[in-house]
């Protein structure tokens, strides 16, 4: 009898045992599918997040429509020159500038500046074109950097008449100012294509005052104006530095 007593106790210890380890399993996975469920629902929200950011980034990046985007590509299709130990224009086009670039020492109303291009064209009118220009100027003994201007393509070479400079692109004209103060954009006006093919028309200055008042029409108007101010100026020619 104390044997057969022995044995059930030593089958209910075993039992005991395994329902217990059973347990500890159940606990155990459940432990590791609730893990595995909060680092899911973290890369997701990493995910969520970087989405959003890069949604706020393509948000902020300025379009035709903005003086920004005129700013932006002019600072980055002009050419950037170390002008360093240079103390005349002479000098900066004899020391720093490459075969193929170009110059020109030009005035606009009072104000006489050094313009550099990255590059040069055959106009096919007698001048030797350019889209893109660095503006230097004297101030004081000093050469500094005046400011910088692009066009959006051949077909709109920058051009001046004798006062005010024009670029301009398919979809938009500026029209600056360049004083030794520096290069500001007096009028900009551009046209935006939607993709249902509607036409929607801005107008922007720099030049202090309201310019609330123009509408897409109004602001369609202006931009024909600018197209027919910048055809009528002249194309500014430069001097192409060669080998």
């Amino acid at each position: 009898m104390k044997r057969k007593f022995l044995g059930l106790f030593l089958a209910g210890v075993m039992m005991a045992s395994v329902v217990g380890c059973g347990n500890d399993k159940a606990e155990s996975d459940s432990s590791n599918e609730a893990t595995t469920e909060t680092a899911a629902e973290v890369e997701n929200q990493k995910a969520d997040k970087a989405e959003a950011e890069d949604t706020t980034e393509e948000a902020a990046v300025p379009t035709e429509t903005s003086i920004e985007f005129i700013k932006e590509i002019s600072e980055e299709s002009a050419p950037d020159i170390d002008i360093e130990g240079c103390d005349t224009f002479t000098q900066i086009v004899d020391k720093k500038l490459e075969p193929g670039m170009g110059y020109t020492n030009i005035d606009f109303g009072d104000t006489n500046v050094l313009m550099v291009c990255s590059g040069t064209y055959d106009n096919m009118d007698g001048n030797m074109a350019a889209i893109d220009a660095t503006m230097y100027i004297y101030k004081g003994d000093e050469i500094q950097v005046l400011g910088k201007v692009c066009s959006g393509g051949t077909a709109y070479p920058l051009s001046t008449d004798g006062t005010y400079l024009y670029t301009g692109s398919n979809h938009w004209v500026c029209k600056y100012a360049v004083t030794e103060d520096g290069v500001k954009i007096l009028e900009k006006a551009s046209v935006e294509y939607t993709t249902d093919g509607a036409e929607n028309y801005f107008y922007e200055s720099e030049d202090e005052g309201d310019n609330s008042n123009y509408d897409s029409a109004g602001a369609e108007k202006k931009l024909n104006d600018l197209y027919d101010e910048m055809f009528a100026s002249d194309v500014i020619n430069f001097d192409t530095i060669v080998e």
